[in-house]
This record gives C-alpha cells, structure tokens and sequence, in this order.
C-alpha cells in the first residue's frame, strides 16, 4: 500500500475551500480505488493524501487530481507529487 501526497499550488482563496471538499467528496464517491482520500486547502494550496496498492510513483493519483482540478477549478497551476510512503 501507498501513502501519496501531492500539491497543486496558488489556488485562489475564494474557491479553495470549496474544492478541497468537492473534491475529496468525488474522491469518496467515484474513485474508490484511492482509499482513505483527504483533501485540504491553506495558504493557497491544495492537499491530496490518499492510498492505494497500485501507485508506487505517485503518478496515477496525480493524473486524477488533474482531472478533479479541471473540472471544479478550470485552469490552474503547477503540481508536485510531495511524497509516495510505502505503508
């Protein structure tokens, strides 16, 4: 199993918020395949933590925040995978 954190940076603090919550709840409901899914916002950057037994890069994880971004958010900035822990 993997621990996977990624960052996407300089989220505007009037949508922040409200995507961190969508998109831990889609997540939640439709990608359950990332377990235990967490999703937060501060300093103008959002946080993804999740888990799974298939992502030893961190890169599949990545790419579906990607999509999560586009969709709640439409552009945004750059990500970084910040870790990948084998748990």
């Amino acid at each position: 199993m993997y621990k996977i954190t990624i960052e996407c940076l300089e989220v505007a603090p009037a949508l922040g918020p409200q995507a961190a919550i969508d998109i831990e709840q889609e997540f939640r409901a439709n990608r359950k395949w990332h377990e235990q899914p967490s999703c937060t916002y501060a300093g103008g950057k959002l946080l993804l933590v999740a888990r799974n037994d298939f992502d030893a890069d961190g890169k599949a994880l990545l790419d579906e925040f990607w999509d999560c971004l586009a969709a709640y958010l439409g552009k945004h900035r750059d990500m970084n995978i910040l870790s990948v822990e084998q748990v």
